[in-house]
Protein backbone atom coordinates (compact mmCIF):
# COMPACT_ATOMS: atom_id res chain seq x y z
CA UNK A 1 0.00 0.00 0.00
CA UNK A 2 0.92 3.36 -0.60
CA UNK A 3 2.25 6.16 1.24
CA UNK A 4 1.63 9.88 0.28
CA UNK A 5 4.29 12.04 -0.35
CA UNK A 6 3.41 14.21 2.59
CA UNK A 7 4.20 11.29 5.31
CA UNK A 8 7.32 10.43 2.99
CA UNK A 9 8.45 14.08 3.92
CA UNK A 10 7.64 13.94 7.44
CA UNK A 11 9.41 10.92 7.59
CA UNK A 12 12.40 12.08 6.54
CA UNK A 13 11.64 15.74 8.62
CA UNK A 14 13.94 14.74 11.68
CA UNK A 15 16.54 12.55 9.66
CA UNK A 16 20.01 14.92 9.34
CA UNK A 17 21.68 11.58 7.89
CA UNK A 18 20.50 10.25 4.75
CA UNK A 19 21.66 7.59 2.22
CA UNK A 20 20.00 7.73 -1.43
CA UNK A 21 20.35 4.61 -3.44
CA UNK A 22 19.77 2.82 -7.12
CA UNK A 23 19.40 -0.47 -8.70
CA UNK A 24 22.45 -2.47 -9.36
CA UNK A 25 24.08 -1.37 -12.82
CA UNK A 26 22.07 1.79 -12.74
CA UNK A 27 20.88 3.53 -15.61
CA UNK A 28 20.02 6.69 -16.80
CA UNK A 29 17.08 7.30 -14.25
CA UNK A 30 18.50 5.26 -11.32
CA UNK A 31 21.31 8.25 -11.32
CA UNK A 32 19.01 10.85 -12.81
CA UNK A 33 16.63 10.18 -9.56
CA UNK A 34 19.57 9.61 -6.82
CA UNK A 35 21.20 12.48 -7.66
CA UNK A 36 18.19 14.84 -8.59
CA UNK A 37 17.19 13.92 -5.18
CA UNK A 38 20.27 14.15 -3.35
CA UNK A 39 20.78 18.09 -4.52
CA UNK A 40 17.54 18.76 -3.29
CA UNK A 41 18.09 17.39 0.30
CA UNK A 42 20.96 19.33 0.51
CA UNK A 43 19.36 22.28 -0.51
CA UNK A 44 17.24 21.79 2.79
CA UNK A 45 19.80 21.44 4.69
CA UNK A 46 20.58 17.50 5.16
CA UNK A 47 23.60 15.18 4.85
CA UNK A 48 23.01 13.11 1.94
CA UNK A 49 24.88 10.47 0.47
CA UNK A 50 24.50 8.75 -2.86
CA UNK A 51 25.09 4.84 -3.30
CA UNK A 52 25.34 3.73 -6.69
CA UNK A 53 27.25 0.84 -8.44
CA UNK A 54 29.53 2.28 -11.08
CA UNK A 55 28.24 3.36 -13.98
CA UNK A 56 28.47 4.82 -17.00
CA UNK A 57 30.69 8.25 -17.83
CA UNK A 58 27.55 9.76 -19.87
CA UNK A 59 26.21 10.38 -16.67
CA UNK A 60 28.98 12.45 -15.53
CA UNK A 61 26.51 15.40 -16.88
CA UNK A 62 24.24 15.08 -13.97
CA UNK A 63 26.14 13.31 -11.36
CA UNK A 64 28.82 14.94 -8.70
CA UNK A 65 30.82 11.90 -8.17
CA UNK A 66 31.75 13.62 -4.93
CA UNK A 67 28.06 12.42 -3.59
CA UNK A 68 29.14 8.47 -3.71
CA UNK A 69 29.71 6.51 -0.56
CA UNK A 70 32.74 5.12 -1.12
CA UNK A 71 32.74 1.19 -1.02
CA UNK A 72 35.09 0.78 1.38
CA UNK A 73 32.66 2.40 3.98
CA UNK A 74 29.27 0.20 3.39
CA UNK A 75 29.76 -1.91 6.84
CA UNK A 76 30.89 1.08 9.18
CA UNK A 77 28.23 3.81 8.49
CA UNK A 78 25.01 4.25 9.40
CA UNK A 79 21.98 6.78 8.43
CA UNK A 80 18.80 7.51 9.55
CA UNK A 81 16.91 7.17 6.77
CA UNK A 82 17.73 5.21 3.66
CA UNK A 83 15.80 6.04 0.10
CA UNK A 84 15.61 3.51 -2.36
CA UNK A 85 14.87 4.55 -6.16
CA UNK A 86 14.05 2.86 -9.13
CA UNK A 87 14.57 -0.63 -7.68
CA UNK A 88 11.61 -3.15 -7.69
CA UNK A 89 13.02 -5.12 -4.66
CA UNK A 90 15.59 -4.93 -1.79
CA UNK A 91 18.00 -7.44 -3.59
CA UNK A 92 17.92 -4.92 -6.58
CA UNK A 93 19.67 -2.89 -4.10
CA UNK A 94 23.01 -4.71 -4.56
CA UNK A 95 25.71 -4.83 -1.95
CA UNK A 96 23.62 -1.29 -0.36
CA UNK A 97 21.32 -3.33 1.17
CA UNK A 98 23.32 -3.53 4.11
CA UNK A 99 22.83 -0.05 4.45
CA UNK A 100 19.23 0.09 4.16
CA UNK A 101 18.51 -3.04 6.69
CA UNK A 102 21.24 -0.25 9.48
CA UNK A 103 18.79 2.77 8.39
CA UNK A 104 15.95 3.79 10.63
CA UNK A 105 13.70 4.92 8.04
CA UNK A 106 13.52 2.90 4.76
CA UNK A 107 11.60 4.75 2.20
CA UNK A 108 10.86 2.96 -1.29
CA UNK A 109 9.96 5.42 -4.04
CA UNK A 110 9.66 3.36 -7.48
CA UNK A 111 8.09 2.99 -10.60
CA UNK A 112 8.48 -0.97 -11.70
CA UNK A 113 4.97 -2.71 -11.55
CA UNK A 114 6.99 -5.84 -9.82
CA UNK A 115 7.71 -3.86 -6.61
CA UNK A 116 7.77 -5.76 -3.71
CA UNK A 117 6.67 -2.52 -1.44
CA UNK A 118 9.92 -3.51 0.84
CA UNK A 119 10.21 -0.04 2.55
CA UNK A 120 8.95 1.21 5.58
CA UNK A 121 7.11 4.01 3.50
CA UNK A 122 6.23 3.11 -0.24
CA UNK A 123 5.22 4.97 -2.78
CA UNK A 124 5.25 3.14 -6.35
CA UNK A 125 3.57 4.68 -9.34
CA UNK A 126 3.54 2.18 -12.23
CA UNK A 127 1.86 4.57 -14.82
CA UNK A 128 4.77 6.83 -13.98
CA UNK A 129 7.33 7.25 -16.99
CA UNK A 130 10.45 6.91 -14.44
CA UNK A 131 11.29 7.66 -11.13
CA UNK A 132 13.04 10.64 -11.85
CA UNK A 133 8.75 11.72 -13.19
CA UNK A 134 8.14 10.90 -9.47
CA UNK A 135 10.74 12.61 -7.79
CA UNK A 136 9.57 15.69 -9.84
CA UNK A 137 6.36 15.26 -9.12
CA UNK A 138 7.65 14.93 -5.16
CA UNK A 139 9.60 18.34 -5.17
CA UNK A 140 7.52 20.32 -7.26
CA UNK A 141 5.69 22.10 -4.47
CA UNK A 142 8.78 22.29 -2.28
CA UNK A 143 9.76 25.34 -4.46
CA UNK A 144 13.24 23.77 -4.73
CA UNK A 145 14.13 23.66 -8.31
CA UNK A 146 17.42 24.50 -9.81
CA UNK A 147 19.48 24.04 -13.15
CA UNK A 148 21.17 21.42 -11.48
CA UNK A 149 18.53 19.23 -10.24
CA UNK A 150 16.10 19.74 -12.82
CA UNK A 151 18.89 18.84 -15.43
CA UNK A 152 18.77 15.58 -12.99
CA UNK A 153 15.27 14.35 -13.29
CA UNK A 154 14.86 16.04 -16.98
CA UNK A 155 18.00 13.34 -17.85
CA UNK A 156 16.35 10.57 -15.78
CA UNK A 157 13.02 11.09 -17.65
CA UNK A 158 14.71 11.37 -21.01
CA UNK A 159 16.52 8.08 -20.52
CA UNK A 160 13.86 5.92 -19.35
CA UNK A 161 11.06 7.18 -22.15
CA UNK A 162 14.24 6.56 -24.83
CA UNK A 163 13.89 10.12 -25.75
CA UNK A 164 9.91 10.42 -25.40
CA UNK A 165 9.14 7.76 -27.45
CA UNK A 166 7.69 4.67 -24.49
CA UNK A 167 4.43 4.51 -24.17
CA UNK A 168 4.66 5.18 -20.76
CA UNK A 169 4.84 9.03 -22.08
CA UNK A 170 1.78 10.60 -21.00
CA UNK A 171 1.00 14.31 -20.68
CA UNK A 172 2.14 14.52 -17.25
CA UNK A 173 5.33 13.34 -18.60
CA UNK A 174 5.52 16.21 -21.35
CA UNK A 175 4.27 19.12 -18.59
CA UNK A 176 7.39 17.92 -16.54
CA UNK A 177 10.09 18.02 -18.97
CA UNK A 178 8.85 21.58 -20.08
CA UNK A 179 8.83 22.59 -16.82
CA UNK A 180 12.20 21.38 -16.00
CA UNK A 181 13.33 23.01 -19.53
CA UNK A 182 12.85 26.61 -18.06
CA UNK A 183 15.95 26.24 -15.47
CA UNK A 184 18.01 26.37 -18.62
CA UNK A 185 19.01 22.83 -18.45
CA UNK A 186 21.41 21.93 -21.54
CA UNK A 187 18.75 19.61 -22.67
CA UNK A 188 20.59 19.16 -26.33
CA UNK A 189 23.33 18.03 -24.65
CA UNK A 190 21.93 15.75 -22.45
CA UNK A 191 20.00 14.34 -25.43
CA UNK A 192 23.01 13.60 -27.77
CA UNK A 193 24.98 12.51 -24.77
CA UNK A 194 22.85 9.90 -24.35
CA UNK A 195 21.31 8.37 -27.32
CA UNK A 196 24.16 9.87 -30.00
CA UNK A 197 27.50 9.95 -28.80
CA UNK A 198 29.32 6.83 -27.96
CA UNK A 199 32.50 5.08 -27.39
CA UNK A 200 34.55 3.38 -30.19
CA UNK A 201 34.28 0.01 -28.15
CA UNK A 202 30.71 0.15 -28.00
CA UNK A 203 30.39 0.54 -31.62
CA UNK A 204 32.15 -2.19 -31.73
CA UNK A 205 30.04 -4.15 -29.17
CA UNK A 206 27.21 -3.08 -30.91
CA UNK A 207 28.21 -4.59 -34.44
CA UNK A 208 29.01 -7.78 -32.68
CA UNK A 209 25.59 -8.26 -31.10
CA UNK A 210 23.95 -7.14 -34.56
CA UNK A 211 26.10 -9.93 -36.40
CA UNK A 212 25.23 -12.61 -33.80
CA UNK A 213 21.04 -11.59 -34.07
CA UNK A 214 19.07 -14.83 -34.91
CA UNK A 215 14.68 -14.70 -34.96
CA UNK A 216 13.21 -17.47 -33.55
CA UNK A 217 9.43 -18.16 -33.09
CA UNK A 218 8.35 -17.52 -37.00
CA UNK A 219 10.52 -14.53 -36.54
CA UNK A 220 8.45 -12.57 -33.83
CA UNK A 221 11.15 -13.12 -31.58
CA UNK A 222 14.76 -11.76 -31.75
CA UNK A 223 17.40 -12.84 -29.86
CA UNK A 224 21.48 -12.38 -29.27
CA UNK A 225 24.40 -11.89 -27.33
CA UNK A 226 27.89 -11.23 -26.03
CA UNK A 227 30.32 -13.52 -24.28
CA UNK A 228 32.51 -11.66 -21.50
CA UNK A 229 35.09 -13.04 -24.59
CA UNK A 230 33.19 -10.65 -26.71
CA UNK A 231 33.67 -7.62 -24.04
CA UNK A 232 36.91 -8.08 -23.96
CA UNK A 233 38.01 -8.75 -27.78
CA UNK A 234 36.29 -5.19 -28.79
CA UNK A 235 38.00 -3.76 -25.00
CA UNK A 236 34.31 -2.75 -23.62
CA UNK A 237 32.75 -2.65 -20.64
CA UNK A 238 29.49 -4.20 -19.29
CA UNK A 239 28.43 -0.74 -19.17
CA UNK A 240 28.65 -0.31 -22.91
CA UNK A 241 26.02 -3.03 -23.93
CA UNK A 242 22.67 -1.62 -22.55
CA UNK A 243 21.37 -0.14 -25.69
CA UNK A 244 21.83 -3.65 -27.55
CA UNK A 245 18.44 -4.64 -27.08
CA UNK A 246 16.51 -1.55 -27.69
CA UNK A 247 18.28 -1.65 -31.38
CA UNK A 248 17.25 -5.44 -31.72
CA UNK A 249 13.48 -4.64 -30.82
CA UNK A 250 13.57 -1.90 -33.91
CA UNK A 251 13.78 -4.44 -36.17
CA UNK A 252 10.45 -4.71 -38.21
CA UNK A 253 7.99 -7.32 -37.31
CA UNK A 254 9.37 -7.96 -33.53
CA UNK A 255 7.44 -9.04 -30.96
CA UNK A 256 9.79 -10.11 -28.33
CA UNK A 257 13.28 -8.61 -28.33
CA UNK A 258 15.85 -10.82 -25.95
CA UNK A 259 19.06 -9.78 -24.83
CA UNK A 260 21.69 -11.92 -22.84
CA UNK A 261 25.39 -10.80 -22.18
CA UNK A 262 27.91 -12.81 -20.03
CA UNK A 263 29.12 -11.05 -16.10
CA UNK A 264 30.86 -14.02 -14.93
CA UNK A 265 31.61 -17.54 -15.75
CA UNK A 266 27.74 -18.53 -14.73
CA UNK A 267 26.07 -15.28 -14.21
CA UNK A 268 24.46 -13.91 -17.17
CA UNK A 269 22.00 -10.52 -17.92
CA UNK A 270 19.21 -10.77 -19.65
CA UNK A 271 17.20 -8.01 -21.30
CA UNK A 272 13.48 -8.10 -22.68
CA UNK A 273 11.56 -5.83 -24.41
CA UNK A 274 8.12 -6.44 -25.76
CA UNK A 275 5.08 -5.30 -28.11
CA UNK A 276 1.50 -4.43 -26.66
CA UNK A 277 0.00 -7.97 -25.90
CA UNK A 278 3.26 -9.52 -24.70
CA UNK A 279 3.90 -8.75 -20.74
CA UNK A 280 8.14 -9.49 -20.46
CA UNK A 281 7.95 -8.47 -16.81
CA UNK A 282 6.04 -11.98 -16.18
CA UNK A 283 9.09 -13.17 -18.42
CA UNK A 284 11.70 -11.64 -16.26
CA UNK A 285 9.83 -12.50 -12.91
CA UNK A 286 10.41 -16.20 -14.16
CA UNK A 287 13.74 -15.90 -13.58
CA UNK A 288 13.78 -13.63 -10.21
CA UNK A 289 13.64 -10.44 -12.06
CA UNK A 290 11.10 -7.91 -12.88
CA UNK A 291 10.55 -4.52 -14.32
CA UNK A 292 7.73 -3.20 -16.77
CA UNK A 293 5.39 -5.26 -18.83
CA UNK A 294 7.12 -3.79 -21.85
CA UNK A 295 10.85 -3.48 -20.74
CA UNK A 296 12.04 -5.88 -17.77
CA UNK A 297 15.03 -7.93 -16.48
CA UNK A 298 16.90 -10.27 -14.84
CA UNK A 299 20.15 -11.99 -13.77
CA UNK A 300 20.09 -15.75 -14.59
CA UNK A 301 23.08 -18.18 -12.71
CA UNK A 302 24.03 -20.36 -16.03
CA UNK A 303 25.71 -20.46 -18.98
CA UNK A 304 24.65 -18.41 -22.05
CA UNK A 305 23.31 -21.33 -23.66
CA UNK A 306 21.08 -23.05 -20.89
CA UNK A 307 19.88 -19.58 -20.26
CA UNK A 308 18.54 -18.93 -23.76
CA UNK A 309 16.80 -22.49 -23.81
CA UNK A 310 15.12 -21.45 -20.49
CA UNK A 311 13.95 -18.56 -21.50
CA UNK A 312 12.53 -20.26 -25.06
CA UNK A 313 10.56 -22.47 -22.62
CA UNK A 314 8.81 -19.56 -21.37
CA UNK A 315 8.60 -17.33 -24.48
CA UNK A 316 6.92 -20.08 -25.89
CA UNK A 317 3.75 -19.77 -22.78
CA UNK A 318 3.69 -16.63 -24.11
CA UNK A 319 1.96 -17.65 -28.00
Amino acid sequence: MNNTFEEIKEALQYCQSIAIGGHQNPDGDAVGACFALAYALQKQGKNVSVILEEFSNKYDIIADKNLLLPKENYSNTAFDAFIALDSGDKQRLGEAQQIFDKARQKINIDHHISNTYFGQYNYVNSDASSTSEIIYQYLRDDAIFNQQIASALYAGILYDTAGFRHSSTSPMTMTAAAELMTYSIPANKIYTTFFDNRTFSELKLLGRAFEKAEKYFNGNVIYTFLTQQDIEQCCGTSKEVDSVVNFIKGVEGIKIACFIYQKGENEVKASFRGEDGFDVCKLAQNFGGGGHIKAAGCTIYSTIEQAWHNIQLKIAELF
